[in-house]
């Protein structure tokens, strides 16, 4: 009885951490979505993962799917 209750309150506080804290830095650009050419250093291109914001949602708020962005 004792590990449910562990068990419970430690989901209730990842949920409440979802909540407050949804976005991480996007994994493809670690949160600079303007990446420079390889060749013309002054071009410059957005990231494709997180569509140019830098960020992306965390894996828990994707699966509960608790609110839209």
């Amino acid at each position: 009885m004792e590990l449910f209750v562990l068990v419970a309150i430690i989901l209730v506080t990842y949920r409440v951490s979802l909540a407050l804290n949804p976005w991480v830095a996007c994994s493809k650009c670690d949160g600079k979505p303007k990446k420079q050419g390889a060749i013309f250093s002054y071009a410059h291109h957005i990231c494709d993962k997180c569509g140019g914001s830098g960020q992306q949602l965390r894996l828990g708020r994707r699966l509960f799917r608790t609110q839209k962005p």
